[in-house]
């Protein structure tokens, strides 16, 4: 298990079982150059004046990942940030 970042961990979004989703690896991945995702990059696009609501917009599109259970998908997106 790793020791997840500040502004994860402390995420008003995430719930506790996404959080151990998140945290059930062995290392902190790290931001993949290829990984290409449609929604993310409407999300920067939207968002992009306003950090503060962009973060919360991932959040909610890693929640939604995790609920697929979608943990790498989920970390990009939270990288991203």
């Amino acid at each position: 298990m790793i020791e997840l970042p500040g502004n994860i961990k402390n995420s008003s979004i995430l719930t506790s079982d996404m959080l151990e989703l998140l945290s059930g690896i062995e290392e902190l991945p790290v931001v993949d150059p290829s990984f290409d995702d449609n929604t993310l990059k409407n999300i920067f696009q939207y968002y992009s004046l306003t950090p503060e609501e962009m973060e919360i917009e991932l959040h909610r599109y890693a929640a939604e990942l995790l609920k697929q259970r979608k943990v790498y998908e989920a970390w990009q997106v939270l990288l991203s940030l």
